[in-house]
């Protein structure tokens, strides 16, 4: 017994030896898995502080026609973030077009309306098909509207009336939400995007490892050895996930190192994540790389050729940010208990907790990774039921 074991020992070793041999010596599919990680947490980073500087720099300029006549409106309408120039004539398409995001026509004889308590009219003119119209229109509206409350109070003081009686009460909003609750808005994406990592990194790999040595014929030939089924696609399965699992902990690593270059702090959102908190999104992707690599080896073994099964798994890699999107958009309660039991979706929710410092629960965190590794050994059970197939080589 003891040199049976001795023997299989050998035998898977030097199994995983050749696997994980060829898989990290191929050039192309470790740049593609390096290069795809690193890519989208600096997009994010270089998005974030492109949105927070152009929104900080943002400044609506209003052209003010007629403003000649009302020179203390263009002086209350004036702030850091909105420019007024006094325009004495033109027409406002053609101010709009040259530059302006409003235009404020003041009508003929707004002076002696106003000083009669007419209601004279103010004209705005917008360009909404300009992205930023609507946010200059609300801007304008904000100042107006308290320019007029003010004017209003006034001249109800004036005549010995308290302004009071005409609003009933006052509304405050009062923002309850927390550094981590924000946070889990602004970084929704970021689970699905270190999902996605996984199928991306070990994409190449796993074509490789079963189409391309089917192709090369080399497949046949592993076959051919006194070694059951199971152990050559939970071989390839290994060294396919370590692919994919460098993969997630690169893009992990990388958004944690430019966290500090986000302006966080000006979005409310509060950094939380730490060294531990890192160091357990990494090993919880660890199942799902693992099935991510089995499933794309058999679906890699059932396509017809390599290039339709580069194009069956790119396809494959759409699959789960679809899935993730469409969860999120129907408002789906995907904290519940049966959902992160479910993979794809357990892992997100934990990823996207341990994001923004929340804890998670570990008897959801092992029965969800429980269930993760039970598929996995079910395609592998699968997997080498396949490679029993005399159809599988002639598959060319």
């Amino acid at each position: 017994m003891n040199t049976v074991n001795a023997i299989f020992t050998r035998q898977m070793s030097a199994l995983l030896r050749k696997e994980f041999l060829e898989a990290w010596r191929d050039r192309r599919a470790l740049w593609m898995a390096i290069c795809f990680s690193l890519l989208f947490p600096v997009l994010l980073a270089g998005s974030t502080i492109f949105f927070v500087k152009k929104h900080a720099e943002e400044s609506t300029r209003l052209a003010l026609l007629g403003g000649e006549q009302v020179p203390v409106l263009a002086q209350q309408l004036r702030s850091d973030s909105l420019e007024v120039v006094i325009v004495n004539e033109g027409e406002p398409r053609a101010l709009l077009a040259d530059g302006y995001d409003l235009v404020l026509q003041v009508a003929e004889g707004f002076v002696d309306g106003y000083r009669n308590f007419r209601a004279p009219k103010l004209y705005l003119y917008v360009d909404s098909s300009s992205t930023s119209a609507g946010r200059a229109e609300r801007h304008l509206q904000e100042r107006l509207g308290g320019l007029q409350q003010l004017i209003v109070s006034q001249r109800l003081s004036a005549r010995g009336v308290a302004p009071q009686l005409l609003a009933p009460w006052q509304l405050q909003v009062r923002d309850v939400s927390t550094p981590s609750s924000r946070g889990a808005l602004i970084l929704a994406m970021v689970p699905g995007l270190l999902i996605l990592t996984l199928f991306v990194a070990s994409l190449a790999t796993s074509v490789d490892t079963s189409a391309g040595e089917r192709e090369r014929l080399s497949l046949e030939t592993l076959l051919l050895q006194p070694l059951p089924g199971w152990q050559l696609i939970s071989a390839k399965m290994l060294a396919v996930a370590s692919m994919g699992w460098l993969g997630a902990l690169l893009a992990i690593a990388a958004l944690v190192a430019l966290m500090p270059l986000m302006p966080l702090a000006e979005l409310g959102i509060q950094q939380a994540t730490t060294v531990a908190g890192v160091i357990t999104m990494g090993l919880l992707l660890l199942p799902l790389a693992m099935l991510v690599a089995v499933v794309q080896i058999l679906l890699a073994l059932r396509s017809q050729s390599f290039k339709d099964a580069q194009t069956q798994l790119s396809i494959l890699q759409l699959a789960p940010v679809t899935l993730l999107m469409v969860l999120d958009m129907s408002r789906v309660e995907l904290g519940e208990p049966l959902w992160q039991l479910m993979p794809l979706v357990g892992q997100q929710q934990w990823l996207k907790a341990l994001l923004v410092g929340d804890s998670v629960s570990l008897p959801l965190v092992v029965a969800g990774s429980l269930v993760c590794l039970g598929l996995v050994g079910l395609f592998v059970a699968l997997g080498a039921r396949a490679l029993r197939r005399e159809s599988l080589l002639g598959a060319l």
